[in-house]
């Protein structure tokens, strides 16, 4: 202790420190650099260790990748075994990072770094509780006699079961949206029946999605069957599959042979694009992660030619594996968000090219009188602006178009099937399908 005292004659005396007796020794103060030299050597302990867990993590990694190539690293490699995947690749490659940066990075930066991943962590939990369970939809076409509906395709991802029946009845939880029946040919294509009548001498093929299709509707209440109706001296052809996009089009060009499967000699082809189809074609996070992840993958080459990239999973792995982990968030979910947010110019004239070459080639296999790309409706400005970008980036590469978009009042819900599903319903086909008779003039 400290002890300053005074003589008689006012003058201090000089400090004395004494010693502290404890039990039968007596103890020194500590030096004052002592403690922190016991921190600094803590926390070059934790960062050795850290560095240390951070090499065997990436080890982990490197062997994983070594033994099983890196064509391991995909989504399907996920999907088919998630627990050695996550365990063997994601858990080690997600750590090893962390750890290293633990090891190396100033204090103050962990510190912060710790904060942002709390608040992630927190906007998650929050993410998780506030969101509403969405309303369930159920119900996928079932074929009568058991097969299936949908069959693998290494080229287009998926198809049509050919010459099958199916009854596809769609449930909002319990409610019945519709009950309807499918009649697939030989072909693969849905069968659109015709009036019985004089030989019919053209084609009119169509190809697109589910409202080409039809989806949610009979087989007198799709676009091709209007058409049909309303063009009697043409055939038409139903080409669409719920979930296509404008690449599938051309995949089916190069892999079918449509002067075999079309009797007729001559006619026309449309290909009917909604918004959504953008999508598709770059393989969106929603998309190339979903009903989508092996549908063809087309990029513009440096020659600037379309250059086939096998398809999402494994034309642009990594991408795709981000997407899945993305998708996976609540707040990605709650927020309702696709990546990429907005469509650049190369989308749209990616999209646009290939639409070119589908009926460039198609017109090499057919008599085409005129192959034209209707656009849809569109149900709000963003979906609006897209089809004007992709009908600007049309006229750029010399597709001819016919511009639906405002054809149908969208706020009347007849032209949509249910409130529920926005798919085009019969009313909407007739009146597609009557503007579509009259453009190409072929009414009759």
């Amino acid at each position: 202790m400290n002890s300053r005292t005074h003589d008689g004659e006012g003058i201090p005396s000089r400090v004395i420190d004494l010693p502290t007796a404890r039990g039968d020794g007596i103890s020194r103060r500590p030096e004052p650099g002592a403690p922190a030299g016991q921190a600094g050597q803590w926390a070059a302990g934790w960062r050795l260790a850290c560095l240390a867990l951070g090499v065997v993590a990436a080890a982990v990694v490197v062997t994983t990748l070594s033994l099983r190539g890196l064509s391991f690293v995909n989504l399907d490699s996920l999907l088919a075994a998630p627990l050695s995947f996550q365990a063997l690749l994601v858990l080690p490659a997600a750590l090893a990072p962390l750890l290293l940066a633990a090891a190396t990075l100033p204090r103050t930066v962990l510190i912060n770094l710790a904060i942002l991943a709390g608040l992630i962590a927190s906007a998650e939990v929050a993410a998780w509780v506030l969101t509403p369970t969405p309303v369930a939809i159920h119900g996928e076409p079932e074929v009568l006699g058991g097969a299936t509906f949908y069959v693998s395709d290494a080229t287009l991802g998926y198809g049509l079961a050919p010459s099958v029946v199916a009854r596809h009845q769609r449930m909002v939880g319990d409610e019945k949206v519709y009950d309807v029946t499918y009649e697939i040919d030989d072909r693969g294509r849905r069968h659109t029946p015709t009036n019985p009548g004089p030989p019919r001498r053209s084609f009119l093929l169509l190809f697109g999605d589910s409202n080409t299709f039809g989806e949610g509707l009979g087989q007198t209440g799709t676009l091709s069957y209007y058409a049909g109706q309303l063009a009697a001296g043409h055939r038409p052809y139903n080409y669409g599959v719920p979930g296509y996009g404008p690449q599938h089009m051309l995949e089916l060009v190069q892999v079918r042979r449509f002067a075999q499967e079309v009797p007729e000699p001559e006619g026309y082809a449309v290909f009917f694009l909604i918004p959504a189809h953008i999508a598709r074609v770059i393989g969106s996070s929603k998309v190339s992660t979903g009903w989508g992840r092996h549908f063809p993958y087309y990029q513009v080459g440096s020659d600037g030619d379309l250059a086939a990239t096998g398809d999402f999973v494994h034309g642009r792995p990594l991408t795709t594996l981000a997407y899945h982990f993305w998708n996976k968030s609540n707040l990605a979910a709650a927020l309702d968000v696709d990546l990429p947010p907005r469509y650049t110019k190369q989308d749209y004239r990616l999209t646009a090219r290939i639409l070119a070459e589908g009926g460039h080639q198609l017109a090499r296999q057919v008599r085409l009188h005129g192959f034209y790309v209707i656009l849809g409706q569109a149900y709000n400005d963003p979906q609006l602006r897209v089809l004007q970008e992709l009908r600007d980036a049309l006229a750029r590469e010399g597709v001819p178009y016919l511009d639906y978009a405002r054809l149908l009042d969208v706020r009347d819900p007849t032209y949509r099937i249910s409130e529920f599903d926005a798919h085009n319903s019969a009313t909407a086909n007739r009146a597609i399908a009557a503007r579509l008779v009259s453009d190409l003039r072929i009414a009759r």
